[in-house]
Order: structure tokens, then C-alpha cells, then sequence
């Protein structure tokens, strides 16, 4: 029996370009997260019906690839058109087989009859996790998407410190406890994801959900995350290294947020050089674990697209240099200035990797 071949594809552009396109290419979009300068003047993307994510953070490189578009490679013409809705805060569009969405929620303090309940202040940030993951997870269960491929998580102040823990402690505490509140981490294979800090703004979850189960990938060099001891919080966090999703024709690999972890130690603090040359490792030992799972050779470092997130802008020439010398000249990536999960740690990497359409535009 054949496997089905999954209508879903990637594309990389300036914010500006996805407006350059064909409308017909435009209403195959499932979704979009995009970084843009502070600056930008993103409101025309309010008038269309296509969940995007504009996140505003500082692009050090790479700026014509600073969106990753999620498409929908099912022709207009099949008279299937993407359907968009909401659910609760969450706006989404999906097709057969994809649900692409996204939630943006304040932190804001408890009610009061929440917050009484437990013996402790709930953090604004905990509080505003745990409701986004609910809703996610209701949504799954509405319209009968039971996978989650990749999470996209990005809130403020990731490493500030309130309520007697560190902010990105508070939210994987909120995660978790959705996550057991709604039965999740029994329903299947943890996803892939990333958690980092912009300056600004609200909690924004980003998200990929299917019908068809993918396999979760660990890094043989890492303990997985979701068995970290109790040095790194009250909560593990809740995601695999990397999510596979295997079709006739298509696979796809999600890599989460990789940095220079080896066990569960953070290595090589204040040496970014060394810092990069770990991450890239782990990098590979991730994609060989996909390669031996799927019995095969599909994927290379240097054919994927990297989302690198890095903590001090004077390191880009260093982190990218050593991308170069380990991949090739030609990286496939966009540099963005972000604090990372763990305030000793300089640098983040994520990966896509899988069926990248070909666009152009003019800037």
C-alpha cells in the first residue's frame, strides 16, 4: 500500500515578496512566520485571510529569505481551496492534510478563582502558556488533526527572572501542564520546536498539525529534553529533537532550536567559534539519526534552510564563518538577533528540510 503524497511545500522570501506574488500563489498560502525590522510597516498583511506571524526582531542576514511560507502544492483548480478560521484566539488555515495556526496572547495576571486554587503565584507567562496550549490542543480535537509537527514559541525577556524562576521556566511549566492536562504526551510523538526571546511583545505560538503520524527524532549526543533532571526547572521541557514525516515522494524533517548541548550541559560557554562548532555537530548527528530512520540518505546539512538565532549581533561574521566552513559557502539562512532558552548559551540553530519551491521577487 502506497503511502499518500502530502500537499505541502516551503518557500523562502522577504515579507515584501509574499505581496509580489500571483494571487493565485496567495491563496495557496497556509501560513507564514516572518521577521521583520522594527521599522516595517506590516499592516497590509491585516487584509488578507492568511494566518502570518510578524515577529520584529533585527535580521543580521539573510533578509530575502526572513520568511518561511508554508504552501499548500494542491492547484486551485482541484476545487479545493484552503479553508481560514479562528478558535478562540488562534487564527488558522488548512487544507486535507495541513493546519497551519498561530496564537498571540498578553500575559496577564490569573482570575482570581484560578489562581487560588494553587498554593503558589501562577507566573502571567505560565498562565498565558498554558491557555494558548489548551486552545491548540481543542482545536486538534475539533477538527480531527491529531499531530502536531513543529511548534514556533517566542515571548519576551526569555531569561529575566519573576515570580522566583526564569521566564522560559515559567513557560515550560504552563506548556507542560497543558500538555498533561489534555493527554497529549500520551497521544504520540512530542514535536519538534524552539523557545526564544525577542525584546518585546506578546507570548506567539506558531504551529504545523497533521493527519498523518510523524516519528520523533533524538539526538544520540543529547538527553532528550523531556527527560532533563531537575537542575534545569520544576517542568521538562516538552519536544523532540527533531519530527520526521515520511511520504511516497515528500519527506519532511523539523529540527528544533539545536545549540551547543552535549548530555544535558551546556558547552563551551563564552566561545561562540566553539559554540557553533558543537551546534553543527549536533546538527549532524540529528540528521543521521533521520537518515538511519528512514533507511537512506535523504538529507544533507548543506541542502536544508537554517534559521539561526543569535544572542550578541557582534558575533554574526564569527557563527557565519563557521556555518560556511563546516556546510559550504552557499548557506540556505537567515541571521536574526534573538536571546536564546539558557542565558549561557550564544547561539540557536533550526532546520527545515524538505520540498522547497523556487520563487523570485523584486525588491
Amino acid at each position: 500500500m502506497s503511502l499518500p503524497i502530502l500537499s505541502i511545500q516551503t518557500a523562502y522570501l522577504p515579507f515584501s515578496g509574499i505581496f509580489q506574488q500571483p494571487q493565485p500563489w496567495q491563496e495557496g498560502m497556509l501560513g507564514a512566520i516572518c521577521f521583520v525590522e522594527p521599522s516595517v510597516n506590516s499592516n497590509i498583511a491585516e487584509a488578507v485571510e492568511i494566518p502570518m506571524v510578524q515577529l520584529q526582531a533585527p535580521i543580521l542576514d539573510g533578509a530575502d529569505a526572513a520568511c518561511e511560507i508554508w504552501l499548500s502544492n494542491v492547484a486551485p483548480s482541484s476545487g479545493k481551496p484552503l479553508v481560514h478560521g479562528s478558535h478562540g484566539a488562534i487564527q488558522y488555515r488548512f487544507n486535507d492534510d495541513f493546519l497551519f495556526g498561530f496564537i498571540s496572547l498578553p500575559e496577564s495576571v490569573p482570575p482570581h478563582d484560578i489562581a487560588s486554587q494553587n498554593k503558589t503565584d501562577i507566573a502571567p507567562l505560565q498562565y498565558a502558556t498554558e491557555s494558548a496550549y489548551r486552545q491548540i490542543f481543542a482545536l486538534m480535537a475539533e477538527l480531527n488533526y491529531p499531530y502536531i509537527y513543529r511548534f514556533w514559541n517566542y515571548m519576551a525577556d526569555i531569561n529575566g527572572i519573576s515570580y522566583g524562576l526564569e521566564r522560559y521556566r515559567q513557560f515550560n511549566v504552563g506548556r507542560k501542564d497543558a500538555f498533561m492536562a489534555c493527554s497529549r504526551e500520551a497521544a504520540g510523538p512530542l514535536p519538534a520546536a524552539c523557545a526564544l526571546g525577542l525584546a518585546d511583545g506578546p507570548l506567539t505560538i506558531a504551529f504545523l498539525l497533521g493527519r498523518k503520524a510523524p516519528v520523533a527524532i533524538e539526538n544520540p549526543r543529547q538527553v532528550s529534553a523531556y527527560e532533563y533532571p531537575e537542575e534545569y526547572g520544576p517542568r521538562t521541557p516538552s519536544f523532540s529533537r527533531a519530527t520526521l514525516l515520511c511520504a511516497e515522494q515528500d519527506d519532511f524533517l523539523f529540527i528544533s532550536g539545536t545549540a551547543s548541548i552535549v548530555g544535558h550541559q551546556t558547552r563551551h560557554q563564552s566561545d561562540v567559534v566553539a559554540q557553533t562548532k558543537e551546534t553543527l555537530a549536533n546538527l549532524d548527528a540529528v540528521i543521521a539519526e533521520a537518515n538511519r530512520m528512514l533507511g537512506r540518505q535523504k538529507f544533507v546539512l548543506r541542502d536544508i534552510f537554517f534559521r539561526v538565532y543569535v544572542r550578541h549581533t557582534a558575533d554574526l561574521p564569527l557563527v557565519r564563518n563557521e556555518m560556511q566552513r563546516h556546510i559550504g559557502d552557499t548557506i540556505k539562512a537567515v541571521f536574526v538577533q534573538a536571546e536564546i532558552c539558557r542565558q549561557e548559551l550564544l547561539l540557536e540553530i533550526e532546520a527545515t528540510a524538505g520540498h522547497i519551491s523556487t520563487l523570485s521577487c523584486t525588491q
